[in-house]
């Protein structure tokens, strides 16, 4: 399909209140006092699905009958006169890498379509409590371990920007869908990016929380290694950045039997005040494009505007940190991963996994070790880095959108690949919460900086983001417009 069809299905209006167009935000409080219902929302997300979908491909299985039941039940409870909560009526997608009761957690393998969640994991608890309504599940690669989404099972998603390019990945679904107007919340995951990346490249809001801030153990999936527990973690992809703001405080509200999660606290009285800034746009043997220079040097004005203190600096080690990922990672990869890669048979999941695998050092115990030991000391120097400058303003990726297939090639060409993408690995690593804010668009496609905070530091980085989208909007309406 040409890119002209894709934005002549994204830009029909199908719903004659055009509640999809919504933020969180205005749904929430509208339903709260009764203006509109949450089965209209709900009615009009789905009548905006129906349009765009087919072509993005974003949300690959829906339980409609359950979100208008919830949604009804949600209504009758305003009518009754009880109070809602901060999503009341928001519809929400939900990656298919975490438990939804009844559903498969397939984690976009098709050898795992029978994984049947018996129960909701705790960030979909919380979700629910909160009022969302979950209307479906959006795609991911195999194992969710991509910066590009497409599977045996669900095939591809396209970014709604040009099908040319990743929709990124392994939220990549979920990007695209908030991006097309499906829905103004998603949820998402991130241990390299995958929250991050797809904002980018879809031109929407991306939070990584905190390591351990969104409770993530999957009842489907017990079993989870070092780089999982210390790495992994979870957050929304949101049109704006008020509303990953509301999907923050209600994905971490509650950690349930979550091993990992931490009840910290989530406002401090410093969250908004303005603060000195590392610029970084700069990093060792790695080619910075011009549209990312530009990108960092407009939002680094707007935090000068607004307050806010900025100075260039030197990061600690970037490739470093993307080369203990790859060491830490890839070793746990091989006690079993990788089999159940192979075992799906598709060359565009096994090539790049073996490719990075074959990026890592040669697997030894020794050398695991050494590797976690590392990434103490690295995270000791970013804590320092922080006591001087609380917030980093530096690329998400170091380069334009990549093109479909960008990781089918050769070893080399993979290790390129991860070096431009370091400044997402490396706050992995270390666990650090990080955001992505759009700032415009350059050739017609999404362009953005990341922040990065503190552990447990999301409220600053959530204003600072907003500071940032004050001076240069949101992308999504050029979009749904036609404009690019």
């Amino acid at each position: 399909m040409s890119v002209n069809q894709i934005k002549t299905s994204i830009c029909t209006i199908e719903s004659p209140k055009d509640l999809w167009r919504w933020s969180g935000a205005e749904i929430s409080a509208s339903v709260r006092r009764g203006d509109v219902s949450a089965v209209e929302v709900v009615e009009s997300v789905y009548a905006r699905i129906a349009a765009v979908n087919p072509v993005i491909n974003g949300i690959v299985h829906m339980d409609r009958e359950r979100a208008l039941v919830d949604a009804g039940a949600l209504d009758r409870r305003r009518q009754a006169g009880d109070s809602l909560g901060p999503l009341a009526g928001v519809p929400v997608s939900i990656k298919l890498n975490v438990d939804v009761a009844g559903e498969a957690t397939s984690n976009g393998n098709p050898l795992w379509l029978d994984r049947i969640a018996e129960a909701d994991s705790g960030v979909v608890s919380n979700l629910r409590r909160a009022g969302a309504v979950v209307i479906g599940r959006t795609n991911t690669p195999p194992h969710s371990f991509r910066w590009f989404t497409e599977n045996p099972a669900y095939g591809r998603t396209r970014n709604p920007w040009s099908s040319g390019v990743t929709s990124g990945g392994s939220s990549g679904g979920a990007g695209a869908a908030v991006a097309s107007g499906m829905g103004p919340i998603a949820h998402g995951t991130d241990i390299a990016g995958s929250i991050r990346y797809p904002a980018y490249v879809n031109g929407v809001v991306g939070l990584r929380a905190t390591t351990g801030r969104i409770p993530g153990y999957q009842a489907t999936a017990p079993q989870r290694f070092f780089g999982l527990q210390a790495m992994s973690a979870q957050g929304p992809l949101a049109r704006t950045v008020s509303d990953a703001r509301l999907a923050l405080e209600a994905m971490a509200s509650d950690g349930g039997m979550d091993p990992v999660w931490v009840d910290a606290r989530l406002n401090y009285k410093d969250d908004e005040t303005p603060t000195h800034v590392a610029l970084v746009d700069e990093i060792g043997g790695i080619d910075i494009s011009p549209e990312i220079r530009q990108a960092l040097s407009s939002a680094a004005a707007a935090l000068t505007n607004a307050g806010y203190t900025v100075e260039r600096i030197a990061l600690p080690d970037l490739i470093r940190g993307m080369e203990l990922w790859e060491s830490i990672v890839m070793t746990e990869c091989r006690l079993g991963m990788l089999a159940a890669v192979d075992a799906i048979g598709d060359a565009t999941i096994s090539t790049p996994v073996h490719n990075m695998a074959a990026c890592a050092p040669e697997p030894s115990l020794a050398g695991y070790a050494k590797a976690i030991a590392s990434r103490d000391d690295m995270r000791r120097q970013w804590n320092i880095l922080f006591q001087r400058y609380p917030l980093v303003l530096m690329p998400t990726s170091c380069c334009a959108p990549l093109p479909w297939g960008a990781d089918q090639g050769s070893v080399e060409e993979m290790r390129r690949l991860l070096e431009v993408q370091s400044p997402l690995m490396a706050v992995a690593v270390c666990g650090l919460p990080g955001l992505h804010v759009p700032t415009g668009l350059s050739q017609g496609l999404p362009v953005g900086v990341q922040l990065v905070a503190p552990a447990f530091r999301e409220m600053r980085l959530l204003h600072a983001g907003a500071m940032i989208e004050a001076a240069h909007g949101t992308l999504i309406h050029h979009l749904w417009e036609g404009r690019w």
